[in-house]
């Protein structure tokens, strides 16, 4: 085989990615634990829904969930050159997306994206090499300079079906928050750092997503409030008080009679309807899940921001999430102006202490707030 084809993999990571890919390690021990609770045939179709379910939001069909998703443990076929060239046949026969390849991956092209795919690293690191070179070999066939749209099926399955191999959840885009685009002249190993980070990020949240699948519709009995999650909430409700008072002057520059509130609700008390959270499917049916509401009103527009914090499990896990999302309603109606997409979610576990995530929950809802007020003013 012409080695010429596989780039070398870059021999250290950066200390945030290190961390990132620990977080991915930790939270699959727990993903590990609970999954052997329920026998195969259920995680299986537990897969299959959520791989499906997941694809339907961004606009993918049933055929490209399935190219996704690998056979059970054990019944999968090496990953050889035929293989891929299989993969690649799929992913071709598939309907039309934004970018497709011009020209067909070569036997020697598939061998390579193999040999990519087989590299002795973490399976998050393994998946983003094979992605990247997979992305590389069809750019020269189609003459491109860069990564360009990251919607062609290919690199996807071959990543998703590495991670699968090393008994992980398969990997599923995010529209909402692409993967990094390498751009001529750009540093190869900073590209791949940063992209490394992207998939850990996408893999944790289809470990939490797994985690947090039930079988059944019947709510959770209450208990107690773990510690964790009471400090959690607690930060959170008390950072989007701080920032009301600013954000207020800032909305009454452009309207004087515009203002700021903020309250927080339990998700399950069934209290004033207009106070529960936009209607977005919790992780897990019936979870403990608190939210704190920032209402900003102007002349003629009202947008509510939610920051939620969830359980994740049944029962819990001990694993939280932290979101957001925001509602504008205007004189014809109410949209979702936005939401956190998978990548930029916070994830919780259970060993963290209360400061150990805050820098990021933090990150987070400035960030909502930043998008909610700039949603507004352009009302």
């Amino acid at each position: 085989m012409n080695s010429r084809l596989v780039a070398p993999v870059p021999e250290a990571l950066p200390d945030r990615v290190r961390a990132e890919l620990t977080d991915v390690d930790r939270l699959r021990e727990i993903w590990a634990r609970r999954l052997q609770r329920n026998p195969l045939t259920e995680r299986t179709a537990a897969r299959r829904a959520l791989t499906h379910d997941r694809v339907q939001e961004w606009g993918g069909g049933p055929e490209l969930a399935e190219l996704l998703l690998a056979a059970p443990a054990g019944a999968e076929p090496p990953l050889t050159g035929p293989y891929v060239a299989t993969l690649a046949g799929r992913a071709a026969g598939l309907p039309p997306s934004p970018r497709t390849s011009g020209a067909p991956l070569t036997s020697e092209h598939t061998l390579a994206l193999a040999e990519a795919a087989g590299i002795t690293a973490h399976p998050v690191v393994r998946a983003a090499h094979a992605y990247a070179e997979c992305v590389r070999l069809m750019n020269e066939l189609d003459g491109s300079e860069s990564e360009g749209e990251a919607l062609h099926a290919l690199p996807w399955a071959l990543a998703s079906r590495v991670l699968q191999r090393a008994d992980h959840p398969p990997l599923l885009l995010d529209p909402r928050t692409p993967p990094p685009v390498f751009r001529k002249g750009e540093d190869p190993e900073e590209h791949f750092a940063a992209l490394v980070a992207h998939f850990a990020r996408l893999v944790i949240e289809a470990l939490r997503r797994e985690i947090g699948w039930s079988p059944g519709n019947l709510p959770m009995t209450g208990g107690r409030v773990p510690p964790l999650a009471v400090a959690t909430r607690r930060r959170v409700m008390e950072h989007v008080r701080s920032r009301s008072a600013p954000v207020e002057l800032l909305l009454r520059a452009l309207d004087p009679a515009a203002r700021a509130a903020v309250s927080s609700e339990d998700g399950e008390k069934d209290t004033d309807r207009d106070a529960v959270p936009p209607p977005r499917r919790p992780l897990t049916h019936g979870a403990a899940q608190w939210w704190t509401r920032m209402e900003l009103v102007t002349e003629g527009a009202i947008l509510n921001l939610y920051v939620i914090v969830q359980e994740v499990g049944d029962p819990p896990s001990g694993v939280l999430a932290v979101t957001a999302d925001t509602h504008l309603t205007m004189p014809d109606g109410t949209r979702r102006a936005w939401e956190t997409s998978g990548g930029d979610s916070v994830t919780v576990l259970p060993s963290d202490s209360a400061d150990d995530r805050w820098p990021r929950i933090r990150e987070l809802v400035d960030e909502a707030i930043s998008r909610a007020v700039d949603e507004l003013t352009r009302v």
